[in-house]
């Protein structure tokens, strides 16, 4: 049974919880204005003290009256996102224990993917979505079904992004059943094919009906976005400009595999394993000592070798002598070339790689893992992008 309420001529929508809040607050954000820090730390403060049942725009104004002019400028952005979102009472869960990892498939999941999950928060989102999800069919498995799962994906108090990520959390649960279903019996242990004979009552029809399932939202059609990207055939096309060698192996470090600025400047040729289609990235706020390696495009690949050969650079930084502001002005001559026009910048190359990787259907955990998120929410954000514009594309013939 619904839990939407009649009240006369009137629907009662779901009361949002506190911390379901800050997720939404914190895309807001990044949307509207690129930054979070101090913003919603202090959100976060304020809701924590926040007494249930109250109106929270009352208390919110009796917190901020308390603080300084910096922070009432701070917390003042929070109160102008509650008023845009109509939001007056909240469930303050921020204060209750994080819902435990209790269900043992759950737990089986995870520790499958802790490669994939490359923070504590990222875990802990999946952990929170899938412990929701069997709460919601009281632990039966044999209730997974794209019904239950449309009714817990699509539920009215979730956020369109919100719903998005409890899509793919879902769907990543539901491949790695699948998979453990198609396990040979003398591949496993006496406990793992007790597993697999309990993940059987799953209908597998099911499991593929949930993970092919489209979560398609409109959204105004003026959304803006931080940086713009560009389109796989306008990359394609940035490379073919490029006549100098050093330009296309820096193009394509930061097109393909999404490097920030500062990356391609701490490149070192110690750092490429073109054996292994492999290369370590030190990333920013890291030590050298905690470079990450990921899987090398074919088309970085393919061009570092050629610049490095052309040049004769075998050891040392890969672009010597380049400073920051040549690099930023190099990719700024490009773009020009290419006449594009809107917000771009060098990170835009970064936006581009993550919004044609998810075109091109890659799992947000390895489009995370290639982009070195910390949070799968940042994923998210950077696909932004490709959804809004799937969604145009289908909706041509309406």
């Amino acid at each position: 049974m619904s839990n939407i309420i009649e009240i006369g001529k009137e629907i009662s929508k779901p009361i949002a919880t506190a911390s379901q809040i800050l997720v939404d607050y914190e895309y807001w954000l990044k949307r509207k204005y690129g930054v979070t820090g101090a913003y919603l730390v202090n959100a976060k403060s304020f809701l924590k003290t926040y007494k249930p049942g109250g109106d929270v725009l009352s208390q919110l104004a009796d917190y901020i009256q308390q603080k300084n002019t910096s922070l009432r400028s701070i917390l003042n952005r929070f109160r102008k996102f509650l008023e845009s979102k109509r939001i007056q009472l909240l469930i303050n869960d921020l204060n209750e224990p994080r819902l435990p990892i209790s269900n043992i498939y759950v737990k089986l999941f995870l520790a499958s993917i802790q490669d994939r999950l490359r923070s504590k928060g990222s875990t802990s989102i999946y952990a929170t979505v899938l412990n929701g999800y069997f709460l919601s069919i009281k632990d039966d498995i044999t209730r997974i079904n794209k019904r239950t799962a449309g009714k817990y994906i699509l539920s009215p108090s979730l956020s369109d992004y919100t719903k998005r990520l409890y899509k793919t959390v879902l769907k990543s649960f539901c491949e790695w059943v699948l998979a453990y279903q198609g396990f040979e019996t003398s591949e496993l242990s006496k406990e793992q094919r007790q597993i697999r004979s309990a993940l059987r009552k799953i209908s597998a029809q099911s499991l593929r009906e949930i993970a092919s399932m489209r979560v398609v939202l409109p959204r105004r059609l003026t959304t803006t976005y931080h940086k713009d990207s560009l389109t796989e055939q306008q990359r394609d096309r940035l490379l073919v400009l490029a006549k100098s060698k050093r330009d296309r192996a820096i193009l394509s470090l930061m097109a393909w595999n999404g490097f920030r600025s500062i990356e391609v400047l701490r490149v070192f040729v110690s750092d490429i394993k073109f054996d292994q289609g492999r290369i370590a990235v030190w990333g920013k706020g890291r030590s050298e000592k905690s470079k990450e390696v990921i899987k090398m495009s074919s088309t970085v690949k393919r061009e570092l070798s050629s610049y490095l050969k052309k040049n004769k650079i075998k050891k040392g930084k890969v672009f010597p002598m380049l400073t920051r502001a040549e690099l930023d002005e190099l990719v700024g001559i490009y773009f020009r070339k290419l006449r594009v026009k809107g917000k771009y910048s060098p990170h835009s190359l970064r936006h581009t790689a993550g919004q044609i990787m998810y075109e091109k259907g890659f799992d947000l955990e390895l489009i995370q893992k290639t982009l070195r998120h910390a949070d799968l929410r940042s994923t998210m954000i950077y696909t932004q992008k490709a959804i809004d514009k799937d969604y145009i594309r289908r909706m041509k013939r309406f």
